[in-house]
């Protein structure tokens, strides 16, 4: 298994889009991909035509709730070989609520 990550602090600069089409080009080539969705915005999500409003339970429900499996929020995406891990704007709030944690560091 590999990671591949897509990172920067400025938006605006292609994070999503380059973690979509990467998704993609590799789903379509027969691999199976987990594209994760961490943009309180839901992007990703919505790049592959899933509504962030229609979900019950997001990436921030596992990041916020340590009973809720990252397994239970993917959903299959519109790209062959690709699942996703989706978000939407309830997660503008995890880094506020991670960061008053016992052990948030870990």
């Amino acid at each position: 298994m590999r990671t591949i990550a897509v990172a920067n602090q400025k938006g605006g600069c292609g994070k999503t889009t380059t973690a979509v089409n990467v998704s993609a080009a590799l789903g379509s080539l027969g691999k199976k991909v987990l594209t994760i969705d961490l943009d309180p915005q839901g992007h990703a999500t919505l790049g592959f035509g899933v509504d962030p409003e229609s979900l019950d339970k997001t990436v921030y429900d596992t990041l916020t709730s340590s009973r809720l499996p990252l397994s239970r929020v993917i959903v299959s995406s519109t790209s062959p070989g690709v699942n996703l891990a989706t978000a939407n704007i309830l997660l503008s709030g995890a880094e506020f609520e991670l960061a008053s944690l016992y052990g948030r560091e870990y």
